[in-house]
């Protein structure tokens, strides 16, 4: 029956787990088709990811079951990672809003996890989303940086969630670092204006390095502290590359009837 009333909007890409993922990922862990998954964060001892802990210290809950939502597209063009160009930019199925936070629901999952690609392309709509994941749960996501020009006036909606706690990913410490690691020219206007927003808005975050370069690491932490004070690297911490199964298939192009489209304008 036609109501008269428009069709909600499917405002959220998502891609499914792609078949190189799948080596890393447990069968049992594929949610509604393969679409989403879940997470324990501590099934391998809880060394790699220190979310739990670190969001047990800002927001008091102990909490390390995520469900996992893998967007359309990225910034980057890490080769080591697991995702794979296949699971980042693969055939696209269409959400609402609703519809995945149904889906969370229904998993029974305590945090539910944006992931990319690049999440923060899709920046101006976190906070309608944020808005369904009421507490106890945790909503979590990634911010590179680079990805876009961020909004304050959408920082300052993100800020005001009481059970969210995102990741700053800095993924090199000099331009040639970030080259190293995402094959991509690091762009340090846009990097800096995005972080000085992040920090005026009093978005809760903390900084992960991945890979980063050790013999100018104490440099850019100084940099970071002088700017911003030495609260900057609460909780933060490193992350070396792991091996992951998929790692042979990051270039693989996924098979599309209609291509790999260009990054989400518009959003």
């Amino acid at each position: 029956m036609n109501t008269g009333k428009p069709a909600p909007t499917a405002i959220w890409p998502v891609v499914p787990i792609c078949g190189y993922q799948k080596l890393d990922v447990h069968p049992e862990d594929l949610l509604n088709g393969g679409d989403f998954r879940r997470c324990d964060t501590y099934r391998g001892g809880g060394g790699y990811d220190q979310f739990p802990a670190i969001c047990e210290r800002r927001l008091g809950k102990r909490v390390h079951h995520q469900f996992v939502v893998q967007l359309y597209a990225c910034s980057l063009d890490c080769a080591y990672c697991y995702v794979t160009r296949s699971g980042v930019f693969g055939q696209r199925k269409y959400y609402t809003t609703d519809s995945l936070v149904y889906a969370f629901e229904d998993s029974k999952q305590e945090i539910f996890h944006l992931m990319g690609g690049s999440p923060a392309l899709y920046l101006n709509h976190w906070p309608g989303l944020m808005d369904q994941v009421h507490a106890p749960a945790v909503f979590t996501s990634d911010l590179l940086l680079i990805e876009r020009t961020y909004d304050p006036s959408v920082l300052n909606q993100i800020a005001g969630h009481e059970n969210a706690l995102f990741a700053v990913d800095i993924k090199g410490v000099t331009p040639e670092d970030f080259r190293k690691n995402t094959r991509r020219s690091l762009n340090e206007p846009l990097f800096w204006k995005n972080l000085d927003a992040l920090v005026t808005a009093a978005v809760p975050f903390y900084l992960t390095f991945t890979n980063p370069d050790p013999n100018h690491y104490d440099e850019y932490v100084a940099r970071l502290t002088e700017r911003y004070g030495p609260t900057i690297m609460d909780d933060a911490f490193s992350i070396g590359l792991i091996e992951y199964d998929a790692a042979p298939y990051v270039d693989i192009q996924p098979v599309l009837t209609n291509g790999i489209g260009p990054l989400p304008t518009n959003l």
